[in-house]
């Protein structure tokens, strides 16, 4: 078994007087279920004024993002239920009609068994193996198994890389069914690679130059920014990290939030703008570099088609890119530049998924809902209706399109989409 550096966890990160929190017990290793085990930290939300364990508003477990993305990233493990408008919230339309069950995925920078991704020893290949979809889609079954009560019908959303964890889960027939599962903006195996990467870097330049004319002075603003990184002794180009705003809403409504953003950017110390960058997406992050190559991209790395894209789709210089984002992972340090720059020339084995045909069996035997988004700077809903025609099953399958960016089912026309298709089941 190999060894994995740890982050430590907090074991009082459990006691909370409104949310049902916990730790399950899972292997490292699935197939030697009585050797190492790891703990996989889970939040039951409760919906709106009542207990975690009121039966009357049914679970929805949502499957994370990423890969990389903790709980916390959904709603704050601090998050202040005393004034719970002033904080940043995915769920606030869910939990008027739900539940919500979530787990910080293994590995994932948070409390189930977090890697030390700065750490020299990290190997890729055994966190490609020990910490994929497959092996998350097994911890969820498990928190599945200890939270909700035999006989108890749940729901299930899988978005953004989610869907790659829902698929494996999906594919084991054993596990208990959802009455429902979403696959939302979501990843899907057996992509044409090329064609999901290139749509995405097609629908990040339509969404710059969309910016361009909601907000004629763009350039300005983005210079001045650009010229406080530079005086608190950062890297202009850091600014490319804000590609994450692109879409993220309703058209109306996310330009006018970059650019509040923008403004708020202006006033910040070094400190608190790098923490920004690192809190406002996880592109950059050597974990979601290494599983991103293991599930999305097979036979490649983010950095490989990040080049491809490049060439073929050239931004404007004062353009927000995330390939320059991907293009800076591991880069700061010898020993992590070594490891990337070895994955773009051999990258990890790919996760290995079921075959199309049990999948297709395994939805005829489920319901599932694909839902789709205007302006998704990462799933663009043209390669989305493309990726899940081989997964459609007349009676057993659905697919929704929606406004409001990559994010969209946490958003109002998300939550009734879902409502709607939810009571219909």
């Amino acid at each position: 078994m190999p060894h994995f550096p740890l982050k430590k966890t907090d074991p009082k990160v459990i006691e909370h007087v409104v949310e049902q929190r916990g730790f399950v017990q899972v292997p490292l290793d699935y197939s030697k279920p009585d050797a190492e085990k790891i703990e996989i930290f889970y939040r039951l939300i409760p919906s709106y004024g009542l207990k975690p364990n009121d039966p009357s508003k049914p679970i929805i477990v949502v499957i994370n993002g990423g890969p990389g993305i903790p709980s916390s990233f959904y709603r704050a493990l601090d998050f202040d239920y005393q004034t719970p408008g002033e904080k940043f919230d995915r769920f606030k339309f869910l939990l008027n009609s739900y539940r919500i069950l979530i787990a910080d995925q293994r590995g994932t920078d948070g409390q189930s068994a977090p890697l030390d991704m700065k750490d020299p020893s990290i190997n890729a290949n055994d966190v490609a193996k020990y910490f994929s979809s497959d092996s998350q889609a097994l911890d969820y079954a498990k928190v599945i198994e200890t939270v909700i009560p035999a006989g108890e019908s749940f729901y299930m959303i899988a978005q953004s890389y989610g869907g790659m964890v829902g698929m494996q889960y999906l594919s084991q027939m054993s596990f208990r069914k959802p009455k429902g599962i979403v696959f939302s903006c979501s990843a899907l195996p057996y992509e044409d690679v090329k064609d999901a990467m290139m749509s995405r870097r097609k629908e990040q330049l339509k969404l710059n130059r969309h910016l361009k004319r909601a907000v004629p002075d763009i350039e300005d603003r983005l210079m001045k920014v650009r010229n406080h990184l530079a005086s608190v002794n950062l890297n202009p180009d850091m600014i490319n990290g804000l590609f994450t705003y692109l879409g993220k809403e309703k058209e109306g409504v996310w330009e006018n939030t970059l650019v509040a953003h923008l403004e708020k950017m202006l006033t910040q110390t070094g400190e608190e703008l790098k923490k920004g960058f690192e809190q406002d997406s996880n592109a950059g992050d050597l974990l979601n570099f290494i599983l991103s190559s293991a599930n999305f991209t097979p036979g490649y790395t983010d950095r490989t088609l990040a080049r491809m894209g490049s060439e073929l789709f050239p931004f404007e210089p004062w353009m927000l890119d995330e390939n320059w984002v991907l293009m800076q992972i591991g880069m700061n340090q010898e020993w992590s530049k070594k490891l990337v720059l070895e994955m773009d020339k051999n990258p990890p084995r790919p996760t290995s998924f079921a075959k199309v045909e049990k999948l297709r069996t395994c939805i005829a035997l489920n319901q599932l809902l694909f839902l789709s988004a205007d302006n998704d700077a990462f799933v663009p809903a043209e390669a989305y209706v493309r990726a899940l025609e081989k997964f459609t099953v007349p009676g057993h399958t659905q697919h929704l399109h929606v406004p409001g960016g990559h994010h969209a089912v946490f958003l109002e026309d998300g939550y009734h989409a879902f409502n709607k298709w939810s009571k219909a089941l």
